[in-house]
């Protein structure tokens, strides 16, 4: 461990997390298919033609039909820290033959260097406690020419909940911190990547009730993992006091509002022919 940078992430409830809500991911992820389907349109744009790819936080493996249908004979290796998520996508797509599943920390990839040509990774990155040494491993597996397509949650994202814990507690932090588009650029030439675009959508969702906000953020595994966060569950009267408070920051007609800045990037390795 890095005495000096202290991990931000307690991953070990990461993985928990995602591997609770595996079964009701699918159902809930109705924002995380969107913002897929959006990352996969970007690839039509640009002139590439990976042979092995590897889809970093597959998550149930919703990515993978898309990718193959991108880039018909390339393999594909689809990873993911909880293994319940791979269990699942490796149920789906047992019939694909050019396809493999692997439980695997991002940070921390089981694979050689000069391994892959396209490194994708639909929302995951905000799940990793080390960007620069993320990114070096994603640079580190690719091969020259390697095209990265991500997407990840910016600072904008969850503001309504966050301001609306913070007006009820400032004690502690409930809401995941999430890294400014900039620095996800910084932090791709320092791994070596080139010639990096980064931008930035808002995206809202909204909701009739508060509880079922909550529990679609429950149900898709992103609950509160930093290391500074409350522990312990929340009270019923907490609950009636942050529903309170979310009248005032997240409340727009009849809709309480949930925003999320989705941050889209990519970049290549040097060394295309």
């Amino acid at each position: 461990m890095d005495l000096l940078n202290p991990p931000r992430l307690d991953k070990q409830s990461v993985k928990k997390f995602f591997n609770r809500a595996a079964k009701s991911y699918d159902n809930a992820a109705i924002l995380q298919e969107e913002v897929l389907g959006r990352l996969l349109g970007r690839l039509q744009y640009i002139r590439h033609r990976p042979t092995t790819i590897a889809d970093i936080g597959c998550g149930t493996g919703k990515a993978v039909p898309g990718l193959q249908k991108a880039y018909g004979g390339a393999r594909i290796v689809a990873i993911d820290l909880a293994h319940e998520m791979a269990r699942k996508a490796r149920e789906r797509y047992r019939w694909l033959a050019k396809k493999r599943v692997v439980t695997a920390d991002m940070e921390r990839l089981p694979f050689a260097s000069d391994s892959f040509d396209l490194v994708f990774s639909s929302l995951a990155l905000q799940w990793c406690n080390d960007l620069d040494s993320t990114l070096a491993e994603f640079a580190r597996v690719g091969r020259p020419g390697t095209l990265l397509m991500f997407a990840s949650f910016g600072p904008g994202t969850l503001q309504e909940l966050a301001a609306s814990w913070r007006a009820i507690d400032d004690r502690h932090a409930h809401v995941h911190q999430f890294i400014d588009m900039h620095d996800v650029g910084d932090a791709m030439l320092r791994a070596g990547f080139a010639d990096p675009v980064v931008d930035a959508e808002t995206i809202r969702m909204e909701y009739r009730e508060f509880r079922r906000l909550l529990d679609d953020l429950r149900e898709i595994g992103a609950s509160n993992a930093g290391m500074n966060r409350r522990r312990g569950l929340m009270t019923p009267a907490q609950l009636r006091r942050l529903e309170a408070s979310y009248r005032e920051h997240g409340f727009d007609g009849d809709r309480y509002v949930a925003s999320y800045e989705v941050v889209y990037g990519h970049a290549w390795l040097p060394g295309a022919a």
